[in-house]
């Protein structure tokens, strides 16, 4: 077995310590992107508080149609000006929308057998979220860079609004 050249040999620990560099920043970055992810989507997703007294059928049905309204004038807003920015303004009225309809499942007790109507409309209401909340990735990711352009290069034009 032929021995290494001395060179090669006197670099042996600097390797070793490149490897261990390397690993320390994969493994770091790694955790930090974890953990990161991990808070965002506890923030974004908040429990249901503990139920007090169960609000009447009507008072419920009042609350969904709040937070549907709510919902809905968001969502129109998307495309308005700075539309590849509608994600981050969307999680953040999402934050907020989430722990009042979180508030609302609680006060409405839909454990409750005789509440399954309500129960599905909730549902309802979180596959509506749901699907909004894609549509503002999409608007910001997709639709957004060609609305912001276009509205610059309509105001540059004489006459031009916006």
């Amino acid at each position: 077995m032929a021995t290494p050249p001395p060179t090669q040999a006197q670099l042996r620990p600097f390797r070793g310590a490149a490897w261990a560099l390397y690993l320390v920043v994969a493994v770091g970055f790694s955790g930090l992107v974890i953990y990161s992810v991990t808070k965002s989507v506890f923030q974004m997703s908040p429990n249901r508080p503990a139920p007090a007294t169960a609000k009447s059928v009507e008072v419920c049905v009042a609350g969904l149609t709040s937070l549907f309204d709510a919902l809905e004038a968001e969502r129109q807003k998307l495309t308005a000006p700075r539309a590849s920015e509608a994600d981050r303004r969307w999680l953040t009225f999402r934050t907020g929308w989430m722990v009042r309809l979180r508030e609302l499942e609680a006060e409405c007790a839909l454990e409750e057998s005789e509440r399954s109507e309500l129960r599905v409309a909730f549902a309802g209401l979180h596959k509506v979220m749901d699907l909004s909340t894609v549509e503002a990735t999409q608007v910001a990711g997709q639709l957004g860079p060609a609305l912001d352009s276009f509205r610059q290069q309509l105001s540059a034009l004489p006459g031009g609004s916006r």
